[in-house]
């Protein structure tokens, strides 16, 4: 485990809680978490030495790993609903939202509808099924030829994000093809990576390695400060193309760094940070179920009954999700991660 790309997960993801409670100075840093959960996800199978001679083992992990959580919220909120707003007002795209597929659909009122934040789960899934044969092109063809179909892909998101081609290129946010091309770089990541470890024998001194990581962060800091400015192409590129080079820059300087790592890396390490990331996606899920939960029935409890926007329930909500994501993550994932671990 490579724990500062952990306690990076965790940072992301409580920049997007804290965006989803209409903090609006946290826009860039989830722009820049969307993008960076993608391209872990990828670079992680790679980097892992995923073989395809364990499709079915594969498939499974992920999808144990999914669905339960995902259906596990989605009921918890209709049943809310239900005690709440007393009617069941779901329609005939509730089996889209059961079944992962919601992000297909270009309308936001149908991808962001229900368990608002499972979009990226169906994009996820689009990604995880389409692993086997990456894994295969990518073992197939030479590095050079990857890369050069990497650059490809990636020139097809950029015209689809700048170019006007007559449809909405917000879109591009939560397209699972589009997010492909994110979790593919991250594979072909994590072959960089893999290659340049197998050749290399370099020691990083503390100093060494502290101006890695301040280049890293100034990478981060610079494309946050472009876009923050209003910059015509920055925003464009909002969806995902922005964001490429500083994520990239964070995933590859952590995995080299591993076990060397500077300043900045032996913060990341600290234990709080890195329990954070572990628990990161049972965060990223319930933010929504936990505040409406508190809304309807703790907030009544002192008079201020219904408070469905995230505007002014952060403070009481965010330490009941912290809690409430950690209960979830050893009962539940904890739980099937334990079940499906390989027996010696």
């Amino acid at each position: 485990m490579i724990k500062t790309l952990t306690s990076w997960r965790g940072i992301f993801a409580l920049c997007i809680v804290c965006f989803h409670f209409a903090m609006h100075e946290f826009d860039q840093m989830t722009y820049a978490g969307v993008t960076f959960f993608f391209m872990l996800s990828g670079f992680l199978v790679t980097y892992k030495h995923e073989t395809l001679n364990s499709v079915k083992s594969f498939y499974s992990r992920r999808l144990w790993r999914i669905f339960p959580l995902h259906w596990l919220v989605l009921v918890a909120m209709i049943l809310l609903d239900l005690a709440v707003v007393h009617r069941f007002h779901y329609g005939w795209d509730l089996p889209l939202h059961v079944t992962l597929l919601q992000s297909w659909i270009p309308y936001k009122s149908i991808h962001y509808n229900y368990s608002i934040h499972s979009w990226f789960l169906s994009s996820l899934m689009f990604c995880v099924l389409a692993t086997p044969l990456l894994l295969k092109v990518i073992k197939k063809l030479r590095l050079k030829m990857v890369l050069v179909l990497a650059l490809v892909a990636c020139a097809i998101v950029i015209v689809l994000n700048t170019v006007p081609l007559g449809f909405d290129t917000s879109y591009c946010y939560v397209c699972p093809l589009t997010r492909l091309v994110d979790y593919a770089l991250g594979m072909v990541l994590g072959v960089v990576v893999r290659k340049l470890q197998a050749v290399t024998t370099s020691q990083y001194s503390l100093a060494k390695a502290s101006f890695v990581e301040l280049c890293v962060l100034m990478a981060l800091t610079s494309c946050v400060a472009i876009h923050a400015s209003g910059n015509f192409i920055a925003v464009k590129l909002e969806n995902s193309p922005l964001w490429w080079i500083p994520v990239a820059a964070i995933i590859f300087a952590s995995a080299m760094l591993n076990g060397q790592e500077g300043v900045v890396g032996k913060v990341l390490k600290l234990r709080p940070l890195v329990w954070l990331g572990e628990i990161s996606f049972e965060v990223y899920l319930l933010q929504k179920l936990v505040n409406n939960a508190f809304c309807y029935l703790v907030a009544p409890l002192f008079g201020h009954y219904g408070i469905m926007i995230y505007d002014y329930s952060f403070a009481c909500t965010l330490p009941l999700l912290i809690v409430t994501a950690w209960a979830v993550n050893r009962l539940l994932s904890f739980t099937i991660a334990k079940r499906l671990a390989p027996r010696p």
